[in-house]
């Protein structure tokens, strides 16, 4: 049995150190990325381990690509905190301050000049972290060394044929709750397939190589790893098989603190890994929680945002102005009646369609309304902008149920999409597809969202 099915059982102790001395060892974006939101020591403590593999490591073409997508925001969040922890301390003590004054409280003074003393204590600690942080924007060292270290032996990129290949492929493995990404099916094209990308990555390259595979990754998900009553179980046993059927070789997933602490015991490293391995842990689990947290806005929206949106089955209901956060939306909702639907034709440049997908990831989701499911289709690409805005048309197929199909003519405005760190500008979009679904018109349009 075990011959047949080996991705099914957990290695043993010598199979385990076998694994580790043979294998090629593949790292995704998120575990490169985590190296900005970790100490000095922890990066030093990283790139020893990986100097040690450094003749047998892989960096797929998506993870290289992710990594480099996002590097510039990672950093930028990283310096924003140093303001945030000032402001917050800022806010605390005048907090502080107008509780003593209203309240009279017995001993007031001293509890409010403490608070101040302790906030502008802090704000010099920020100032002086401020002049300490090295300005990676400019100079970055981790970049260099990771170009350095994956300087050949990064993957190229596949052709168009080949990713409109993958492409379909995953969208049946998708619908199948085949691993890896379909955790992922809810993003827009072609972002949702980044971990399918990258696995058809690993089992190329072990083809080529003929050599097991370990995958490192942040994702901590269940279409990566086996998952049950709340433990974690080693990776997906259909990805083990699937890398031996078609390669031939072995395949492990270890999350990026349990590849230090087992790179320790497996490479013979003399390094104290626990504090490097418990500032990923933390990464980790700040990742997953921002993760739910989108999750739990994209299931309460209609909820939470409804007061925010035009009233059902309007006509005409021209411009008005609603505030979401201290953001002013305006919009227009109106009824297309009997007005013919035409499509756009999508631009043929393939990173006008990719830069739409990703600024707008709704295609493939599914919208819970009064009326039912419904799944969402982006039918044509915008390819120019006006006014800072594009328009969209989606079509809207009834889900699980038959029934005739609706389509939007959404307008959204690029710069909301900039400076929509938390979502709540996308949110607010959402909510409003949502009200137009619940309602009995046909076709309509809403929009613009400034």
């Amino acid at each position: 049995m075990r011959s047949v099915f080996p991705g099914y059982f957990t290695p043993t102790k010598e199979e385990f150190a076998k694994l580790w001395g043979e294998s090629v060892f593949a790292f995704d974006a998120n575990v490169l990325l985590g190296l900005y939101r970790s100490t000095s020591e922890t990066q030093q403590v990283f790139f020893t381990v990986l100097d040690k593999i450094a003749d047998r490591m892989f960096l797929p073409n998506q993870a290289a690509f992710e990594y480099l997508k996002n590097r510039l925001g990672v950093i930028s969040i990283r310096s924003d905190q140093y303001g945030k922890i000032k402001s917050e301390s800022e806010k605390l003590a005048k907090s502080i301050e107008s509780i003593v004054q209203e309240q009279a409280i017995q001993g007031g003074d001293e509890i409010a000049k403490t608070a101040k003393d302790s906030s502008n204590r802090i704000g010099e600690l920020v100032e002086t972290g401020i002049k300490q942080e090295p300005d990676l924007l400019r100079s970055d060292g981790i970049l260099e060394k990771l170009a350095t270290l994956f300087e050949t032996n990064t993957g190229q990129p596949y052709s168009p044929e080949r990713l409109k290949e993958i492409y379909a492929d995953g969208a049946q493995r998708y619908a199948k709750g085949i691993p890896p990404g379909y955790k992922d099916d809810k993003k827009g094209e072609p972002d949702k397939y980044g971990d399918l990308l990258i696995w058809n990555e690993l089992i190329d390259y072990a083809k080529l190589k003929k050599k097991p595979v370990i995958f490192v990754t942040g994702d901590a998900k269940e279409d990566w790893l086996l998952q049950h009553r709340g433990e974690t179980f080693g990776p997906r046993p259909e990805l083990r098989q699937e890398m031996m059927v078609l390669a031939g070789v072995h395949f492990y997933v270890y999350t990026a603190p349990k590849f230090l602490e087992f790179a320790k015991e497996f490479l013979g490293l003399q390094l104290d890994t626990k504090k490097a391995e418990s500032e990923f842990e933390k990464i980790e689990k700040q990742d997953k929680q921002a993760a739910e947290e989108i999750a739990m806005k994209a299931a309460t929206y209609y909820t939470d945002y409804a007061d925010y949106l035009p009233a059902t089955n309007p006509t005409w209901q021209g411009w008005s102005t609603n505030y979401l956060g201290n953001q002013p939306f305006r919009y227009q909702f109106n009824t297309m009646g009997d007005e013919s639907y035409v499509p756009f034709s999508a631009p043929a440049d393939p990173v006008s369609q990719s830069k739409y997908l990703t600024l707008l990831p709704i295609n493939g989701s599914i919208y819970q309304s009064s009326t039912g499911k419904w799944k969402c289709e982006i039918a044509s690409y915008p390819d120019s902008e006006h006014d800072g805005r594009v328009r969209y048309k989606l079509k809207f197929a009834p889900e699980g149920r038959v029934g005739p199909s609706r389509n939007l003519r959404l307008w959204v405005s690029v710069a909301g999409f900039q400076r929509d760190s938390d979502w709540r500008y996308k949110t607010f979009i959402s909510g409003a597809i949502v009200k137009w679904l619940g309602s009995n018109d046909g076709d309509g349009e809403i929009g613009p969202f400034l």
